[in-house]
């Protein structure tokens, strides 16, 4: 993403598609996550990755904030 410009994003759901496009995802996951045959990125699936993503930030019973 060096030395590319872009006008800044509108929503949390520009700033990943911009990630994604730019390949700036695949820096942050490791190497055993498939790199083939992923869903194609709608607003359905970024409403099902901001939902998992929503309930893995709630602490557990117990679990400090």
């Amino acid at each position: 993403m060096a030395g590319t410009t872009a006008p800044p994003a509108a929503t949390y759901a520009d700033e990943l598609h911009a990630l994604i496009a730019a390949g700036g995802y695949w820096g942050l996951a490791p190497d055993w996550v498939p790199r083939l045959g992923w869903a194609a990125l709608t607003r359905a699936v970024l409403l099902r990755i901001e939902t998992g993503l929503m309930i893995e930030c709630v602490p557990l019973v117990g679990e400090e904030q």
